[in-house]
């Protein structure tokens, strides 16, 4: 299997799938298996590290707080993704909390076996490479972007971030598979939840937005990068 298979649909890198399958099981087979649920953290900032974790189920998000106590989303996160690269070192802190949006399955993995299995399968450090190369660049956008944008500039980079990574085809458009509630986006983009009520409602009238069996979709992707860029 070529890297260029391991390559998701929004640029990012499935580790697992980047390797031979026969090198995948002996990797998976030194790891051990968790189930998270939705809204549970997978670790806390700050937290002791002492090992990676390969997302094999579910979507997740990475938030990180400042010492004034603000708070702002990093990345999201879904299945074939590697967690907690970032923090390699036995006596390294967790530099971010890693939050399930719905329910996970993780396989862990000690930073010692990581090293000696990227050792020994040069298909799994080269994989990893390019995921930390895609992801640092994806990271370092989002983040930039949410820290210098107007509060509806944040709403619709957090909004094309979620269909960018979560996103399935819509007869309509691009659908976010993932339930969330304007309490929890309000969260991500660092505003109200009345400010997300009543842009959400500008989006839809405008049709840029729908909604459909509890999802969003985005209907009109040039209208939300305009308003993501102050247009």
């Amino acid at each position: 299997m070529t890297p260029r298979d391991a390559r998701m649909p929004d640029g990012h890198h499935d580790v697992l799938a980047a390797i031979p399958p026969e090198y995948r099981e002996a990797v998976l087979a030194q790891c051990e298996r968790r189930l998270v649920a939705r809204h549970r953290d997978i670790w806390r900032q700050g937290d002791v590290g002492g090992h990676v974790a390969f997302l094999v189920a579910g979507k997740a998000m990475s938030v990180y707080q400042g010492r004034n106590g603000k708070t702002g989303t990093t990345g999201f996160w879904s299945a074939g993704a590697l967690l907690g690269a970032g923090d390699l070192g036995n006596s390294s802190r967790r530099q971010m909390t890693l939050r399930c949006l719905e329910d996970c399955v993780i396989h862990t993995l000690s930073h010692d076996r990581f090293e000696t299995l990227a050792v020994r399968f040069p298909e799994l450090a080269l994989a990893v490479i390019r995921a930390l190369s895609i992801r640092l660049r994806w990271v370092a956008d989002l983040a930039l972007r949410l820290e210098t944008q107007s509060a509806p500039g944040r709403i619709s980079t957090v909004l094309l971030a979620l269909a960018d990574r979560f996103g399935i085809p819509h007869t309509a458009g691009t659908a976010i598979d993932l339930t969330l509630t304007q309490e929890e986006i309000a969260a991500i983009a660092g505003v109200t939840r009345q400010f997300v009520h009543s842009t959400l409602k500008d989006l839809r009238q405008g049709a840029v937005l729908l909604m459909d069996a509890r999802r969003l979709v985005v209907c009109d992707r040039a209208a939300l990068e305009a308003m993501a860029d102050g247009d």
